[in-house]
C-alpha cells in the first residue's frame, strides 16, 4: 500500500513526535522500534523506509530540541541588544535553561546524546552536528575575559544546573540566576 506525500509527512513526524516523548520520558536505549511504529500505526519494517536507524531518529529529535533552545537564546540576545554584555548574556542563558526545563530534555542530552553520537555515521555526524562552543561562539558577539573555551565551559556548567533542579530544591531559580549573573559579570565586566 502506497502513501501520499502527505501521510508519508504525517507519519515522519508522529515517529519524530513520539521519539521526542520517549527521548525525555524514557532516553533513547529503553526505546524500541515497536514502541514508536505502535504509535504512528505502521510496521516495524516500514519503520526503516522514514529512518536508517532508531539512533537517526533520535538524533533528528535531538538536533530539533538544539535548534529550539539555541532559537530563543537568539531571540533573547536580539530583545536585549540595548543591554550591557554581562546582563545580556545572561539573559540569553536563563531563557535557554528556562526553555530546556520546560521541555525536559536535559536527562536525554545528559544520557543519550553522548551515546547517540557515537552511533551515527560519522558522515552525519559531520555534517550536521557542531560542538556547542561553535554555537557558543555564534551568539557572543564580545570576546569574553577569559577567553571562548572558558565562557563555554562556564555556560555548559550553567546548563547542567537544569538536571539537578531536584536536588538544589525550591531556591534552585534564585540560584541559576545567582549563579548566571554572577559568571556573567565575571566574563563580559562593566568597563
Amino acid at each position: 500500500m502506497a502513501f501520499s506525500a502527505e501521510e508519508n509527512a504525517a507519519i515522519r513526524e508522529t515517529l519524530l513526535r513520539e521519539a521526542r516523548h520517549c527521548a525525555v520520558t524514557l532516553g533513547l536505549r529503553k526505546t524500541s522500534v515497536e514502541q514508536l511504529t505502535e504509535a504512528a500505526g505502521i510496521s516495524k519494517g516500514l519503520f526503516y523506509k522514514y529512518f536508517a536507524s532508531k539512533e537517526l531518529l533520535f538524533f533528528e529529535v535531538l538536533e530539533d530540541i538544539h535548534s529550539e533552545v539555541y532559537q530563543v537564546a537568539e531571540q533573547a540576545l536580539e530583545e536585549g541588544k540595548d543591554l550591557p554584555p554581562d546582563e545580556r548574556i545572561a539573559n540569553v542563558l536563563l531563557t535557554a535553561c528556562s526553555r530546556l526545563s520546560e521541555i525536559g530534555a536535559m536527562k536525554f542530552i545528559e544520557e543519550d546524546s553522548a551515546y547517540l553520537l557515537r552511533r551515527i555515521p560519522a558522515q552525519v555526524k559531520a555534517e550536521h552536528y557542531h560542538s556547542d562552543e561553535v554555537h557558543i561562539r555564534d551568539l557572543l558577539e564580545e570576546s569574553p575575559r577569559g577567553g571562548i573555551a572558558l565562557a563555554a565551559a562556564t555556560i555548559r556548567g550553567l546548563i547542567l544546573t537544569v538536571s539537578h533542579q531536584e536536588q538544589i530544591g525550591a531556591l534552585y531559580p534564585q540560584v541559576l540566576e545567582t549563579l548566571t549573573r554572577g559568571a556573567c559579570e565575571e566574563l563580559f565586566p562593566r568597563t
